[in-house]
């Protein structure tokens, strides 16, 4: 099962019914982790291995000989879920600085899908007999775990806000797994106001910043065309900016990637770039006209492929 790539949900209201289970929304990073004879091979949306980055996470391979974990890697924060505090383990590719990390601030896997096990194909399954196969596994440990699964999304939902978590996701208990197909037999309800955006540019900073970016010029797919959301300057931090530097090294190109077309303030010293680096950023709402509304930085999303991300 060489290169599947993650089945995705639709972003929707909640469906209710006895179909129907509910799971947590996890702020964290997918990763697709291949236990096989040879050892643990984990990867990201973007198929590109992170195994390196999580040494933690390598005992995985002791827990059976041969399966396909669907899963999100998380960490935590005052007993929360936190993408912040996995922003620097996710950027990491060097044995020694992940090791350090990872004794500083060690990740969890959270496994919510079985798609092989010893060698069978579990896709074409319906969600109800793959998840009831994954409990079987018992996979439990300080460091992967089992997401919970629950079958009242009312209830869920209402944890979700006492706890001051990402959302939820409603699964169809008869669905197949699809890989790299965004399906409407899974649906998320995000309970904050976030979402993933394709950086089309950026403009330099000003006093201590000078010369540097300053504020991100960003967008989503619509089909074919990126469009224009607007640009978000707060919430960038020296490291965030380093990390965005080197991701945008090599990206310059002269005119604007965005099927909109800018009105001069914002187009005004743009520093255009092919649109390939996604970002994730929380705001206060859409507005009419489709910008955003006090767009705040969250971190550097190298687990999406951009032209994935649409408006939610």
């Amino acid at each position: 099962m060489a290169g599947v790539k993650p089945m995705l949900a639709t972003a929707g209201p909640l469906p209710d019914g006895p179909g129907w289970a509910y799971e947590l929304k996890w702020d964290g990073v997918r990763v697709l982790a291949d236990i096989a004879p040879e050892g643990l091979r984990m990867t990201g949306r973007t198929e590109h291995e992170v195994t390196l980055a999580y040494p933690e996470l390598h005992g995985l391979a002791e827990t059976c000989d041969d399966a396909l974990l669907d899963g999100e890697v998380v960490a935590f924060a005052d007993g929360r879920p936190s993408f912040a505090a996995l922003q620097p383990r996710m950027h990491v590719r060097n044995a020694p600085a992940a090791a350090h990390l990872a004794a500083m601030a060690p990740v969890t896997f959270v496994v919510f899908d079985l798609l092989r096990l010893y060698g069978v194909d579990l896709t074409a399954r319906p969600y109800s007999e793959r998840r009831a196969t994954l409990e079987r596994l018992a996979l439990e440990s300080p460091q992967w775990t089992v997401a919970p699964s629950f079958d009242d999304g009312k209830a869920t939902l209402q944890a979700c806000r006492a706890q001051q978590l990402e959302g939820v996701v409603a699964k169809r208990l008869t669905s197949p797994y699809r890989p790299g197909i965004r399906s409407a037999d899974w649906i998320k309800l995000r309970l904050k106001t976030s979402q993933e955006f394709v950086v089309g540019g950026w403009q330099r900073g000003a006093g201590g910043r000078g010369g540097s970016i300053g504020a991100l010029t960003i967008g989503y797919y619509d089909g074919a065309a990126l469009r224009y959301a607007g640009q978000v300057g707060s919430g960038l931090s020296d490291s965030s900016i380093r990390n965005l530097r080197e991701r945008l090294r090599g990206l310059a190109r002269p005119d604007s990637p965005f099927a909109d077309e800018l009105n001069r303030t914002e187009a005004r010293d743009v520093e255009w770039c092919e649109p390939v680096v996604v970002v994730e950023v929380e705001f206060s709402e859409w507005t009419p006209t489709g910008r955003l509304r006090f767009p705040v930085f969250q971190g550097i999303r190298d687990d999406k492929p951009a032209r994935e991300v649409i408006r939610e």
